[in-house]
């Protein structure tokens, strides 16, 4: 049997068959909200330090308007994310977790 592709035929072929690697999902870069009391925040700033390091920071702290409480946005790995919020919740006695998304 003769096949005659050409080269970009062949190459096009070979690239197509190529198996893709997933990103790996513990990369990817989630948001988390956090609302505390203002007393509370030294100690989830240190928590959240203690956790995974250079993985997770606070990118974000504003007060809430009428009350004691601050909001709290944290960027982190997935990875990070069981050890930070098992860290969070053994630093503080109340707190409110809000929903986890993807960082933008």
């Amino acid at each position: 049997m003769n096949y005659s592709h050409s080269h970009t035929q062949r190459a096009s072929v070979a690239h197509a068959n190529r198996p893709t690697r997933a990103p790996d999902p513990r990369q990817h870069s989630l948001s988390l909200p956090l609302v505390v009391d203002e007393r509370d925040v030294l100690r989830v700033r240190r928590a959240v330090i203690q956790s995974a390091g250079g993985k997770v920071e606070i990118v974000r702290c504003a007060p809430v308007r009428n009350s004691t409480k601050v909001r709290l946005t944290i960027e982190l790995q997935a990875g990070a994310l069981g050890e930070t919020i098992q860290r969070i919740l053994q630093s503080i006695k109340a707190g409110e977790l809000g929903r986890i998304g993807l960082a933008l």
